[in-house]
């Protein structure tokens, strides 16, 4: 039997890499060989154990994680029809069952049981050589793109879901808070959306700059000043039209609250990993603010990747990290040392 890295979590701080079965190309599935596997917020917390999916029993040890990929098709099943090997792909983050009378409608998220990659009811995730999917969550990546754009899709597609909905004019001021990768993403699409004003809130002054450089307009380091006072003054008094809430801070949620004008929305890509007390509610209510949760569906990987293709504003100066493979823990045993200046790291392969 053949075999191949991958690494999996046993329990809170214990990731081990060791030797898996590959997977096989069987009935309509593709084997593909990662390239790249970004680092995301939710594997470290599935690795300290911090991660409330793992408190409420979504999430069980032992699980192989990663959710954030791009590769080359290795070997596909007898019944895959529009990939060969070579191929270059990106993914969604759930495989649906396939069986169920939404599967056979192609609603996918309507499926009776669902699979997340490297997550809630786990398919094997991608800190890992080659990864098995089955074809109708596998996409072409287009040649322009590099594998680290590839990688970018997932994440995205995550901030992608922020803006559903949302029409942004050059009177908008749109407003981001967190400079993690969801942020930076963020921040690209309220530009590329048509926002006249895009600010972008955070606390480390070398992680705003790189905002600027993916369409932020304006800059508030959180330390340095009151945010809701910064946000008004910056939107001529106004408020915010949108608030895209990354960072899971309870502070930065209370503060969107009171930093948007009427009729705005508040769009949440941040779990709190606890139940928040002491929330005002009252300005949702006299404000008439729309808060949205926002955390991917089927069709927005398509969707982002082809924004992605079309915009001219490239996302890869999030990307500050890139990381061999078999060196791939020390991220998460040392992420101290990574944590001032990680935006987005990129697990290699090649």
């Amino acid at each position: 039997m053949k075999t191949m890295k991958a690494v999996t979590v046993y329990g809170p701080r214990d990731a081990r890499m060791e030797d898996v079965p590959m997977p096989q190309a069987i009935d309509d599935m593709i084997i593909i060989k990662v390239l790249r596997t970004g680092v995301c917020a939710t594997d470290d917390s599935i690795y300290t154990g911090d991660s409330s999916f793992i408190r409420s029993g979504e999430i069980v040890y032992p699980c192989r994680f990663g959710h954030e990929y791009a590769g080359v098709v290795e070997a596909v099943g007898p019944n895959v029809t529009e990939f060969k090997p070579g191929d270059r792909v990106y993914t969604d983050n759930f495989v649906s069952c396939g069986k169920c009378e939404a599967c056979a409608r192609k609603d996918y998220m309507s499926c009776s049981h669902i699979d997340s990659v490297g997550t809630v009811n786990c398919w094997d995730g991608c800190y890992a050589e080659y990864m098995q999917m089955p074809e109708r969550h596998v996409f072409h990546l287009p040649d322009e793109l590099s594998m680290d754009e590839g990688a970018l899709i997932e994440p995205a597609s995550i901030a992608y879901d922020a803006f559903k909905g949302v029409t942004l004019t050059e009177n908008d001021t749109a407003v981001v808070i967190g400079t993690g990768a969801i942020g930076m993403i963020s921040v690209w699409l309220a530009k590329y959306y048509g926002a006249g004003k895009v600010i972008l809130v955070g606390r480390t002054p070398a992680k705003l700059e790189v905002g600027k450089l993916v369409g932020a307009d304006d800059v508030i380091n959180s330390r340095e000043c009151n945010v809701i006072e910064a946000i008004k003054e910056k939107s001529g008094g106004k408020g915010a039209s949108l608030i895209v809430e990354t960072s899971g801070s309870p502070s930065a949620l209370r503060e969107s609250l009171l930093s948007v004008k009427r009729y705005a929305r508040i769009s949440i890509v941040s779990f709190y990993e606890r139940n928040l007390d002491d929330l005002p509610i009252d300005p949702i209510v006299l404000g008439c603010i729309t808060v949205k949760g926002a955390a991917g569906c089927d069709g927005n990987a398509p969707a982002v990747c082809e924004i992605m293709r079309k915009n001219p504003v490239k996302l890869t100066p999030v990307v500050s990290h890139h990381i061999p493979f078999e060196n791939c823990l020390d991220v998460f045993e040392n992420e101290q040392n990574y944590h001032a200046t990680k935006i987005k790291a990129m697990i290699t392969f090649d």
